[in-house]
Formats: C-alpha cells, sequence, structure tokens
C-alpha cells in the first residue's frame, strides 16, 4: 500500500491532459481537478476559507462596535450640552440687579429686580438638556456611564422640593419640566441657592455631566476603528489581506 505523506500528487497519477475522458470546460475536466489540487497543495483554499468566516465575525463585531459608538456620541454631545447649560445658569451675571419688565407668559408684565426672563430662559434650556442628557446616558447601559447618570438623577430628586418651589418638576421617568410663570414669579433667593455659584445644584450638575462627557469620549477613543461620529474609519480589509498574505 502506498503510504501517503504530504505530496498528494500520487493520487492524480492516471489522470492526462491528452485522456479521452477529459472535457473541455467540464466541472470534472482534468484541468479543473489539478487546477483545484494546485490550489490545495498551495494553501489558497485555506486562506480563502479563513477570509470567508472570518470576514463574517468582523461584520458582526464592526456592526456592535457601530451601534454602541453611535449611543457613546449621543451621550458625549448630550452631557455637553448640559454642562454649557448648567454653567450658563451659575454666572453671577445674570443674577445682576436692576430694574427689569418680566413677560408672563398670558403676555401681562410684571415688574422685577432680575432679569427674569433671561432667567428663565437659561433655565429652560437647562431643563431641556439635561432631560436629552439622561435619555442618552440611559439608553448606553454600561459600567461608570450608567452609574454617573444614576448619580445625576439622584441628585436632582434629592434637590426636588427647592426645584418645585422655582417651579420645576421630576416627571415619572426623571425628567423635567418647567413651569413659566412659577418660576418667574418664585423667589428670588431660592433660585440662586440652586443655580448660582459655585457649590450649587446647577454647578454639580455641571461637574457630572461634564464627567460623563469624558468617560464617553474616552471609550469611543478606546474603539480605535471609528471616530467619534461613530463613522467607520478603518482601511483594513480581509478580501485584499488575501492576496497579501496575511489572513
Amino acid at each position: 500500500m502506498a503510504s501517503i505523506g504530504t505530496d498528494y500528487s500520487f493520487l492524480f497519477s492516471n489522470l492526462s491532459s491528452s485522456s479521452s475522458k477529459s472535457t473541455s470546460g467540464g466541472f470534472f475536466s482534468t484541468d479543473n481537478t489539478l487546477a483545484d489540487y494546485a490550489s490545495i497543495k498551495n494553501g489558497s483554499y485555506a486562506k480563502l476559507l479563513k477570509a470567508y468566516y472570518g470576514q463574517s465575525s468582523v461584520t458582526a463585531d464592526s456592526e456592535e462596535t457601530r451601534e454602541n459608538n453611535t449611543k457613546l456620541s449621543k451621550v458625549k454631545n448630550s452631557a455637553e450640552t448640559l454642562t454649557k447649560a448648567a454653567d450658563d445658569l451659575t454666572s453671577s451675571s445674570l443674577y445682576s440687579k436692576g430694574s427689569f419688565e418680566t413677560t408672563l407668559s398670558d403676555g401681562s408684565k410684571i415688574e422685577s429686580e432680575y432679569d427674569m426672563d433671561k432667567i428663565y430662559e437659561k433655565a429652560s434650556a437647562f431643563t431641556d438638556s439635561y432631560n436629552s442628557a439622561i435619555k442618552a446616558g440611559a439608553a448606553f447601559d454600561s459600567g461608570n456611564i450608567s452609574t454617573r447618570t444614576l448619580s445625576l438623577i439622584s441628585m436632582t430628586s434629592k434637590n426636588s422640593s427647592l426645584l418645585n418651589k422655582v417651579g420645576i418638576s421630576i416627571g415619572k421617568d426623571g425628567d423635567l419640566s418647567i413651569d413659566q410663570d412659577k418660576f418667574k414669579k418664585a423667589d428670588i433667593g431660592t433660585i440662586k441657592s440652586l443655580f448660582s455659584g459655585t457649590g450649587s445644584y446647577a454647578d454639580s450638575v455641571a461637574n457630572k455631566s461634564s464627567i460623563i462627557s469624558s468617560l464617553a469620549s474616552n471609550k469611543i477613543s478606546g474603539n480605535s476603528s471609528y471616530n467619534s461620529s461613530g463613522s467607520y474609519s478603518s482601511s483594513s480589509d480581509a478580501a485584499s489581506s488575501l492576496f497579501n498574505g496575511t489572513v
């Protein structure tokens, strides 16, 4: 019995290109069989199989990474917007005294020592950005981002009594809503204690949202195949690697 080694040529020793049994271009032609044998021997089949199955795995991983980065981008952008909105509320210049006329929702006007229209505008932007930030953070259910988002919600809940006094209420989903007239008529001392200066509620929100933004940015940077917008930026290609001998 013939010994089977690494050379498989004995399997085809009875084949000849001049054989009357071969058919030109047929599936079982001698030329095709020898070509298949040559592909097996030089390793092309193995490379092709690795490329095919490897590409399926890469595609699945890439899609998952793309989805995660899309969520992370929303977390990062919404947290940055919240940080700015909170910082705007803490600015001392916003609470400068003077003689101002404040417009209520029905169009009527009241006199005030502070520019309540402007303060309300900043507070309304704050509530909107807060709602966007916690929604984005909750959608990315992973590690530190989730923890920080929950911490932000918890801190807001602890300030619910003061927030309610100035017309800001917390909904069942943790989102904020603001009553324009109640806010503009609220005690300015309470408003300032919540939003003005270092250590206020708004200042704490700015700090927490800034951390959330940094965490999201770091996670995006860790996924080197994608940029911060979640777009594919890698130049690798499994098919081209096949012919470079790197698959």
